[in-house]
């Protein structure tokens, strides 16, 4: 938020206003305001049984990173509708049965945009052949309760939550 010095709509100079969470950009010509408001994303936990699919990121942020299938929402988009498509977009399948796990705060890397993201339980259909998009360099099906670290507190906070409600770990 910081860095927005001009206002998009009339050009003046910005100010920030607020402090901490209520801190906000105000333009004092047009009385444009921008909030810090979260970018909403889908995390979809894919579950075979007792193990949960995870994704290697080939891009950054967090290249490298074990991740959930998902993504930001596009306008007029629901998040199921959204990580539906996330779903055939990133591995090429169908997810089915999306069950809602909850919605959990982030920050995308180090870009410093906030998410909130809205988690859903799912599964793909028997005999599935998975066949990833260049948005990823491998995946790997893990035990929930033995699963490597994920890229994003969102992710990480939501396979958390469904472990511990499954009773594992």
């Amino acid at each position: 938020m910081k860095d927005w010095k001009f206002c998009p709509r009339c050009g003046a100079g910005t100010r920030l206003a607020g402090t901490g969470e209520d801190a906000h950009v105000a333009c004092p010509a047009c009385r444009f305001t921008k909030y810090d408001n979260p970018l909403p994303t889908t995390v979809g936990l894919v579950l075979d049984g007792d193990r949960i699919l995870l994704l290697r990121r080939a891009h950054e942020p967090r290249k490298g990173g074990w991740d959930t299938v998902g993504g930001f929402l596009s306008g007029g988009e629901t998040a199921e509708e959204n990580l539906v498509r996330e779903g055939r977009e990133e591995i090429g399948c169908e997810l089915r049965n999306l069950r809602f796990a909850g919605s959990y705060s982030s920050v995308y890397g180090d870009t410093g945009l906030r998410t909130i993201g809205l988690a859903f339980t799912c599964e793909l259909p028997p005999d599935t052949e998975i066949a990833l998009s260049e948005e990823n360099s491998g995946y790997a099906w893990f035990p929930l309760d033995d699963r490597p670290p994920l890229a994003f507190a969102d992710g990480e906070a939501a396979a958390a939550a469904l472990t511990s409600r499954t009773g594992s770990a």
